[in-house]
């Protein structure tokens, strides 16, 4: 698939941790619309830092990232928070409400947009079988496998039709055959246009895929 514009690019990026821990350090490169990247390093490298910044959970100490034209420097909160909702974070430790059922949680990802009634239950319904999740719709989340918690955690990220997904380690407490899985249904999305940014220390992740990937040892690209 032909890659489009620049949606993301971030500019001499460098995070820095009171009292003085440099999480990142100068930290440049663009993502174009319609790309997987795989972003890999060691656990502590700074994956998740540099994927919190990118969705606006946190801010840089200094450099500059863009999302299309906007600069987050210049974006106010409720900016922001609009910004949020282009995006999907699939967390490394699912962040799912666990006495809720698989149904409420991913419909609570578009009820927080304002968007319920019939709409939501019908986008709802369609990821649920989408990700194989329609025979669990009504069972609570802690009663589920790791594998069924990553594909809800999947469902409400995407349930919101984002224009890029950033995945935080989704195959970090999975066994091969589950992360084999999670990993085809993030192709299958970035396939059909959906922007992903994958972050993961699992090197049998990166084997036989011809993707972009950018490695990141002690907070430093080695090759961007």
């Amino acid at each position: 698939m032909a890659l489009g514009k620049p949606l993301l690019q971030l500019e001499k990026v460098t995070k820095i941790y009171p009292p003085s821990i440099r999480a990142l350090e100068n930290i440049s490169f663009e993502v174009r619309r319609g790309e997987l990247l795989f972003v890999t390093g060691p656990s502590g490298a700074g994956k998740s830092t540099l994927l919190n910044l990118i969705f606006g959970l946190e801010r840089p100490s200094s450099g500059r990232i863009l999302y299309g034209d906007l600069d987050y420097a210049h974006l106010r909160r409720r900016d922001l928070i609009a910004l949020r909702r282009r995006m999907g974070f699939i967390f490394q430790d699912f962040r799912l409400l666990p006495e809720k059922t698989v149904f409420e949680n991913v419909y609570l990802g578009l009820e927080v947009l304002g968007i319920g009634g019939a709409v939501a239950r019908e986008r709802v319904e369609r990821i649920l079988r989408r990700l194989d999740l329609a025979a669990r719709r009504d069972q609570r989340v802690e009663t589920l496998s790791g594998g069924e918690k990553q594909r809800v955690a999947i469902a409400r990220a995407v349930v919101k039709e984002p224009e890029l997904v950033l995945a935080d380690e989704p195959t970090g407490n999975l066994d091969p055959e589950r992360s084999r899985e999670i990993l085809r249904i993030l192709e299958e999305l970035n396939a059909e246009g959906i922007t992903v940014i994958l972050a993961t220390h699992d090197e049998n992740l990166l084997r036989g895929h011809h993707r972009r990937i950018l490695v990141l040892p002690e907070g430093r690209i080695v090759n961007a």
